[in-house]
C-alpha cells in the first residue's frame, strides 16, 4: 500500500493531485473520490477552501487539505461535515442531510477498516455518532412532552367547563337528569384522562433528564477521548466548535446549576458538580470562583478552592495561581501595597502533602516568591515532619522557639525529624 500511495505521489494531475488510478481499492480510495468531487463541484481551490473552513472554525493548512484530498491523510468527522456542507454552498446547492450522512459513512468505512491502527479515531467517530442520535431523541421526547402538557391544558380546561355546567345544573335541578348524567360522565373521564397524562408527563420529564445526563457523559467523554488523542500524537486535533460551549456560557451554567441544587437541598450533588469541574476542567476555577463571588455565594466559593486543593495536582495548582485571579492588593495609609490571596492559604492547609511538594517545586522553577511567601507563613501549623520536608525543598519556613525546644528534646523526634 505504501508502494502505491508514493507512485500516486509521483504521478500527479493537471490540478497537482495524485492520480486517483494510483490509490489501492478501498474504502480509503472512495472517501478520497468522494471529497475530490465536492471540491470539483464546489469550484474553489485548495487556498480558498482552507480560507472558508478558518472562518468556519476548523483551522487547516492547505498542505493539510492537499493530504485529504490525496488520501495521504483521513479527516476527522467534525472537518469532513463542514467540508461538504461549505462545498455544497459554493457550489450553490442545499447541502442535504443524507449526502452529509453518505460522506459520514464513507470515512467510517475507512476508519473501520484501519480501527486496530487509529482506536482513537473510531471512538471519537463513534461518540460523535452517539451524540447526535441521543439528541435527536431528546428534541423528539421534549416535542412530545410539549404536546402532552398542551392535552393536559385542553382537558383540563374541559374539566373546568363541565364542573361550571354541572353547578349550573344541579342549580337549575328541574328535568335535567339525562343531561346530568352525560357531563357527569364527561368530567369523570376529563379527570381519568387528566390522571393518566400527568402520569405520561412525569415519566416524560423523567426521560428527558435521563436524555441530559447520557448528553454530559458522552461530553464528557469525547473530551476526554480528544485529550488522549492530543497526548498520543494527533498531528491536528479534532475540532468542533459547535459541541464547545462558551468558557462564560458554561459558568454562568454551572453556578446556576450549583444554586439550584443548594436550594432544593441536594448539597451533595452541587459538591458533586464541583468536584467535576476541578478533576476534568480546572480551567474553569478561576472564572467560576469570580461567578460565584460576584453573586455573593462565598460559601460555595470556599469549596470550590477547597475541591481544587483536593483533587488538582501541583502543577495545575501553580498554574492557577500564576492568573493571580484569586486575590486583590491592598494599600496601607503610606500606600505599601500587599497582595491578598485566598487560593494559597487553602492550598497550605487541604493539599495532601506529596501535592504540596510539586506545588513549592514548580512555584520554585517559576520564580513565585508571593506564592511561596504566603505558603511558608501557613504551613507553619501543618505535622512537624512535613514543615522539615518543605524546608528541606527549599520552602523558607521559619523556625520559632517551640521547634528549637523539640529539637533538643531526643525522645519527642525521630532521626529524620530533627533540624538540619
Amino acid at each position: 500500500m505504501v508502494r502505491e500511495l508514493n507512485a500516486g505521489r509521483a504521478k500527479r494531475g493537471p490540478d497537482g493531485l495524485a492520480v486517483l488510478d494510483h490509490l489501492p481499492e478501498g474504502p480509503r480510495r472512495a472517501l478520497v473520490a468522494r471529497l475530490r468531487m465536492l471540491r470539483e463541484a464546489s469550484g474553489l481551490t485548495n487556498e480558498e477552501l482552507v480560507e472558508r473552513l478558518s472562518a468556519e472554525g476548523v483551522t487547516l493548512s492547505a498542505s493539510r487539505l492537499s493530504k485529504f484530498l490525496n488520501g495521504h491523510e483521513v479527516p476527522s468527522r467534525a472537518q469532513v461535515t463542514v467540508l461538504h456542507r461549505l462545498c455544497d454552498t459554493a457550489a450553490g446547492s442545499e447541502s442535504a442531510p443524507e449526502a452529509v450522512k453518505e460522506t459520514q459513512r464513507l470515512l467510517y468505512a475507512v476508519l473501520d477498516a484501519e480501527r486496530d491502527a487509529k482506536p482513537l479515531r473510531v471512538r471519537e467517530f463513534d461518540l460523535a455518532e452517539a451524540r447526535e442520535r441521543l439528541e435527536r431523541l431528546r428534541v423528539r421526547t421534549a416535542a412530545e412532552l410539549r404536546a402532552l402538557r398542551e392535552e393536559l391544558e385542553q382537558e383540563r380546561t374541559l374539566r373546568r367547563r363541565a364542573e361550571e355546567a354541572l353547578d349550573r345544573l344541579v342549580t337549575a335541578a328541574g328535568d335535567h337528569a339525562r343531561e346530568l348524567g352525560e357531563i357527569t360522565a364527561e368530567r369523570d373521564a376529563a379527570r381519568q384522562r387528566i390522571v393518566e397524562l400527568e402520569e405520561q408527563i412525569r415519566q416524560h420529564e423523567a426521560l428527558l433528564r435521563l436524555h441530559d445526563h447520557e448528553a454530559r457523559h458522552l461530553a464528557d467523554m469525547a473530551e476526554e477521548t480528544a485529550r488522549e488523542i492530543v497526548r498520543y500524537g494527533s498531528p491536528e486535533p479534532a475540532q468542533t466548535p459547535e459541541n464547545t460551549p462558551d468558557t462564560a456560557v458554561r459558568v454562568k451554567e454551572l453556578v446556576a446549576l450549583v444554586e439550584r441544587l443548594r436550594d432544593e437541598d441536594r448539597d451533595e450533588e452541587a459538591d458533586q458538580a464541583l468536584r467535576r469541574v476541578c478533576e476534568g476542567t480546572p480551567d474553569l476555577v478561576p472564572d467560576l470562583w469570580h461567578a460565584f463571588d460576584e453573586e455573593n455565594r462565598r460559601l460555595d466559593g470556599e469549596r470550590l478552592l477547597v475541591y481544587t486543593s483536593l483533587y488538582c495536582d501541583g502543577v495545575t495548582l501553580c498554574r492557577l495561581w500564576r492568573t493571580r485571579r484569586f486575590g486583590f492588593w491592598k494599600y496601607d495609609l503610606l500606600m505599601r501595597g500587599r497582595w491578598v490571596d485566598h487560593l494559597v492559604p487553602v492550598v497550605a492547609s487541604q493539599t495532601p502533602f506529596h501535592e504540596l511538594g510539586r506545588f513549592v517545586k514548580a512555584c520554585r522553577e517559576r520564580d513565585e516568591s508571593d506564592a511561596l511567601g504566603i505558603l511558608a507563613r501557613r504551613c507553619r501549623r501543618r505535622p512537624f515532619g512535613e514543615v522539615l520536608a518543605l524546608r528541606s525543598a527549599g520552602l523558607r519556613i521559619r523556625r520559632p522557639f517551640l521547634w528549637r525546644l523539640r529539637a533538643a528534646v531526643p525522645a519527642l523526634n525521630t532521626a529524620h525529624e530533627r533540624l538540619p
